[in-house]
């Protein structure tokens, strides 16, 4: 889940408390198509980075992630009131530079540090008329070692049979550094095999689908968090790592006998990406990681 003018280092971006919504009707009462159960792992490639002055760290930096969530969908008021109650934990495992002056004799400088996110969901939709739904979202949860609560809140509309726009206004850390953006949400079905889902700038895909079971597609995602860090990870006075990733690239989900179980897979590169040590909301040492491959791979149960 997501949220949005960033600082010069990710102008393109924005974000949206990502993930939150993927719509596909366009009925009175607007559905969400979420999963109940995912679980996915993922990998980034090596790229070498800048590392702060009397620091140590592997020769190259690579980045694995494995990330679980969980959800229940409760219906009331005859459909025009949807609240989805849930959580989600994700860790990413990478090898992150270490302090010189604490690694003397020591030969634990190379090893990885996991990160962790731990996060309550509460998603909320409430349909008001026949064209609108107001949503609202709220993510209470430990981001490393820092407790807060991150959200979103939009309005949809419907503005034709096929095509609804949502705006509004998010509150979160997925593009690293914690800022409030705007929200941008389109679905649209230009025809029976064409799905166009978007909550930017968090996330946005492009689905054909040949047949029951299988889409094919292409997908751009924005994932980070703004992690705190205890005494032993800080680096260069910083008590928070920023850390994001932009990435582009197919995609596919495949429902094995037509049903709610999905695979999915998805792979491309980079795009953008942040790795920067922080401290008081100010920056104190960019890592610069450069663009690499990655692959993405999944199950998720549809409600």
């Amino acid at each position: 889940m997501t949220c949005f003018l960033l600082d010069s280092s990710f102008r393109a971006g924005a974000l949206a408390f990502a993930g939150v919504l993927t719509t596909g009707t366009w009925t009175r009462t607007l559905h969400a198509q979420r999963e109940r159960i995912t679980v996915r792992v993922e990998a980034l490639g090596g790229t070498d980075v800048s590392l702060p002055v009397g620091t140590t760290a592997r020769d190259a930096f690579a980045q694995q992630a494995v990330q679980a969530s969980l959800g229940h969908r409760f219906v009331r008021d005859q459909g025009n009131t949807i609240v989805v109650v849930g959580g989600q934990f994700r860790a990413v495992r990478a090898a992150l530079p270490r302090e010189r002056a604490r690694l003397q004799g020591s030969t634990t400088f190379d090893a990885f540090t996991t990160l962790n996110v731990v996060a309550a969901d509460l998603l909320v939709l409430r349909t008001v008329g026949t064209k609108h739904t107001m949503v609202g979202v709220l993510r209470p949860g430990l981001y490393g070692e820092t407790f807060r609560v991150e959200g979103a809140a939009f309005v949809d509309r419907i503005v034709s049979a096929r095509t609804t726009i949502g705006a509004g206004l998010s509150y979160a850390s997925s593009f690293g550094k914690l800022l409030p953006i705007p929200v941008l949400h389109v679905v649209s079905r230009p025809s029976r095999r064409v799905l166009i889902d978007a909550l930017l700038p968090s996330r946005g895909d492009v689905w054909w689908m040949p047949r029951k079971g299988l889409d094919l597609g292409i997908n751009a995602s924005l994932i980070g968090a703004n992690y705190g860090l205890p005494d032993a990870q800080r680096v260069a006075g910083g008590d928070a790592l920023w850390l994001a990733n932009a990435t582009v690239g197919p995609q596919v989900r495949w429902a094995p006998g037509g049903g709610k179980l999905q695979l999915t897979a998805d792979a491309g590169m980079t795009v953008l990406r942040r790795l920067e040590y922080a401290r008081d909301g100010r920056s104190v040492a960019d890592l610069a990681p450069g663009n690499v491959p990655f692959v993405r791979l999944g199950a998720q149960r549809l409600f």
